[in-house]
């Protein structure tokens, strides 16, 4: 049982999956990577139980086994490019051997039969997609994703289908954001699924180079992307996602509203937020938006309890009555950064306290809604 396969491509196949991999846990061969090896193909194999990543390799030769991924990947990084070769070592059971050239390195092991594999899903639908459609909608979303254990159900991205379109939302409860797209052929009677963060993100790492096309199959408890060589299934989020539809403000013509560049905006923010000291328990950092209809600029202002204060010009139009807007910079910011580089991003809301739709001239896909502090 003998294994041969190039550095290069099995040091790139441990890093597409090595992610996956629990930095605690109280099962061992948790923090373990499975490799099988069979018919000229190595198979890599990561699990958290909740979210399984695999990824192929071509290679010579057979092996059954887990590995320690921080030592495996750590062995095989300091190891010249070139032809490996993993093999038992002899008369120690629960031990390999990855030889280089004069090179050797020897790790111990734990069985691949003790390693948890997901069932195929079941009753799914499936589809394919362009995966830069599919890496927009979860790269737009995955800001807004709540860090709130007490509710769950907001710890992901809701991913669902309305009036022919394939939908993602994600709030925080401070924020919401919106992103859709076409719905893909195939996809009728897909199940609503809310994609937990960590799963998320290693899907976003999957889809942000391949322009091609990605395989995805979705049941009621997971999803499953297949793009090349990799493929992800996530159980998805056992809650359901609030209707966010309703808090999503109507573009009324007589709203509040501020029409800016994107560019000037986070800039002028980073600005006046980069004196202030973040302050109460969460340690925010808030900013103040002061509108005056028909004025040729709008004026961005900070300050905090310690008396330091900053204040510029905006060049942005405003409509609507004359008001002051609070908000959270973090927010503010994170949340105009999904849109496109040069864009005039427009927010409007029906009073100061109320919630800002925000939207912009080259984004038609995206909407994002921010809730507004006192000031």
């Amino acid at each position: 049982m003998t294994l041969e396969v190039e550095r290069d491509a099995l040091l790139a196949a441990l890093r597409q999956v090595a992610d996956v991999v629990p930095g605690r846990t109280t099962i061992p061969v948790l923090a373990n990577l499975m490799l099988v090896a069979e018919a000229g193909t190595l198979t890599i194999t990561a699990t958290d139980l909740d979210i399984e990543a695999s990824v192929t390799v071509e290679a010579a030769g057979s092996i059954a086994t887990t590995i320690a991924k921080d030592k495996l990947v750590a062995a095989v990084t300091g190891l010249k490019p070139g032809r490996l070769a993993i093999a038992p070592v002899d008369g120690r059971a629960g031990a390999v051997t990855i030889k280089s050239g004069r090179a050797v390195r020897t790790l111990t092991t734990l069985p691949a039969t003790d390693f948890p594999k997901r069932k195929p899903l079941e009753c799914a639908t499936a589809f394919a997609m362009p995966a830069a459609s599919l890496g927009r909608l979860l790269d737009a979303c995955h800001v807004a994703q709540s860090t709130d254990e007490t509710r769950y159900y907001l710890m992901g991205v809701y991913l669902h289908l309305v009036d022919g379109q394939l939908c993602a939302a994600a709030s925080d409860g401070c924020r919401l954001i919106r992103a859709r797209c076409a719905q893909p052929d195939a996809a009728d009677g897909m199940p609503q699924v809310i994609v937990p963060s960590k799963a998320v993100a290693q899907m976003r790492k999957l889809l942000a180079k391949p322009s091609g096309e990605v395989a995805v199959a979705v049941n009621e408890h997971a999803i499953q992307l297949t793009i090349g060589r990799v493929q992800i299934v996530a159980k998805a989020v056992d809650g359901t996602f609030p209707d966010y539809q309703r808090i999503i403000p109507a573009d009324d013509a007589g709203a509040i509203r501020m029409t800016g560049g994107r560019d000037m905006l986070l800039s002028a923010a980073a600005g006046v937020a980069s004196v202030v000291d973040a302050e109460g328990d969460r340690k925010l950092r808030s900013i103040r938006i002061d509108l005056t209809p028909d004025a040729e600029a709008q004026t961005m202002s900070a300050r905090d309890m310690g008396g330091s204060s900053a204040v510029e010009e905006i060049d942005a139009s405003a409509s609507g009555t004359a008001a002051a807007l609070g908000m959270d910079h973090k927010l503010f910011t994170t949340t105009l950064a999904i849109f496109a580089e040069g864009a005039s991003v427009s927010m409007a809301l029906a009073d100061p306290n109320a919630a800002a739709r925000v939207e912009s001239d080259k984004d038609p896909d995206l909407l994002a809604v921010i809730m507004p502090m006192r000031v």
